[in-house]
């Protein structure tokens, strides 16, 4: 099959919530009293000819399992791509509304959450018909001091989460490592000039604990390379696997040093115009954590007693729901010689790590928070520590051994993709 030109096309469309929804997270529900930054939806569609592929990234904490579904039905119904050559990235923003129903938190604002298929499908649909000659290509930088690992190990608590506190006398290390790769998706139009920009690193956009709505992270990063660039080119931030990872400064100063990096690594970067576009998607079904562990309880009384009644009726909630199981789906990209794998919920670096290692693609950037909101997905090492990751809830469902099984899942769909 010979190769022909690669085309993008890129919109963009506003989704911020009416001025006094009630926003998500933060363990005590609040209400918005005003907006610091709109939340964007941006689509970047791709085509080689054969194989046309939409790339949505949603300013939202997250999307549940049935809202994504409905979602990446509705783009295929108006737009006539395979819904599992769609795949949704949320940038789990805690200043958005409440699009998942979070510890503590509103229950979902179902209004909202119905409001947004229209437009977004419309987005899409705006991406593809824009669809123009351009180029694609990957860049990376490393950037050790942008992140750290927020679980720390203990004498006598195991794992504690660093926003928790940090107890006197107790802590001796990082739990797990961190992903100092700082990746930039560059495509050009035919003019070599930047059509749009896509960045992804390994940490949590946990910011906002104001009552402001906010994009946080993605808006300010926009902003930052406008100003650079001296035109807008849409920016997409693609949420990395920062279930244990945050940043190491504050919003303004990290917007400031991502910007930087999109640019000095977009400038280094060649693109090639012939690239071949394939995708692949499979659904699995994981092991559920166990809500009934006296030992969840005990932890919970130890490092964040404040929330025990709220932790307690979340396990009441998935006991009540009777589920011995958990349906997860992940997808891959084939991008030329490159690749991009998109897991659920919040997973722990260390599955980036491992696809990444085994990946057959030259290189391969891994997303988080895609399609279906599963909260965190972490290591059985982190399940044997405890701490704030390990403790189930509503969201957070996916039991020991699940996030290895996903990340093999992933290492097969790259080798297969790779192989076709």
């Amino acid at each position: 099959m010979s190769l022909r030109r690669l085309t993008a096309g890129v919109a963009e469309t506003e989704i911020t919530p009416p001025v006094e929804p009630s926003l998500v997270g933060e363990l005590a529900p609040r209400v918005a009293s005003g907006v610091r930054t709109p939340l964007l939806a941006k689509a970047l569609a791709l085509s080689d000819g054969d194989c046309t592929l939409a790339l949505v990234t949603l300013d939202l904490v997250g999307l549940r399992r049935e809202d994504a579904d409905r979602l990446a039905g509705l783009i295929a119904e108006q737009t006539g791509l395979d819904p599992d050559a769609v795949m949704l990235l949320c940038s789990h923003t805690r200043a958005g509304a409440a699009t998942v129903a979070l510890v503590g938190g509103a229950d979902v604002d179902e209004g909202y959450v119905a409001s947004l298929g229209p437009r977004i499908a419309g987005v899409v649909g705006e991406a593809c018909a824009r669809l123009q000659d351009a180029s694609l290509g990957l860049g990376q930088a490393t950037l050790p001091h942008l992140l750290y690992n927020h679980r720390l190990l203990t004498r006598n608590m195991k794992a504690i989460t660093a926003w928790l506190g940090v107890p006197r006398d107790e802590v001796l290390a990082p739990e797990g490592p961190v992903d100092a790769a700082f990746s930039v998706l560059v495509v050009r139009n035919s003019r070599g000039h930047p059509l749009s920009l896509l960045w992804n690193v390994a940490a949590d956009n946990r910011f906002s604990t104001s009552d402001q709505i906010s994009a946080d992270l993605p808006y300010l990063v926009q902003a930052a390379v406008n100003a650079r660039i001296g035109r807008h080119v849409p920016v997409l931030a693609l949420a990395g696997c920062g279930g244990n990872v945050s940043y190491t400064y504050d919003l303004e100063w990290t917007a400031d040093m991502v910007a930087s990096a999109v640019m000095a690594v977009q400038l280094e970067t060649s693109c090639d115009p012939l690239v071949r576009l394939g995708w692949a998607r499979e659904t699995m079904v994981l092991p559920i954590r166990d809500a009934v562990r006296s030992r969840d309880r005990a932890d919970i009384e130890l490092k964040l007693p404040q929330a025990t009644e709220a932790f307690a009726y979340e396990a009441d909630l998935l006991r009540q729901e009777g589920a011995e199981a958990v349906p997860a789906g992940v997808q891959v990209f084939g991008l030329g010689s490159y690749a991009l794998v998109g897991l659920p919920g919040l997973p722990f670096v260390e599955f980036a790590l491992a696809i990444k290692a085994q990946s057959p693609f030259r290189s391969t950037i891994v997303a988080g928070n895609a399609h279906d909101y599963l909260g965190y997905v972490i290591t059985r090492r982190a399940f044997e520590n405890g701490g704030f990751e390990s403790w189930p809830t509503r969201t957070s469902r996916i039991g020991p051994g699940g996030g290895e099984f996903m990340a093999e899942r992933a290492i097969t769909l790259l080798r297969r993709l790779q192989g076709a």
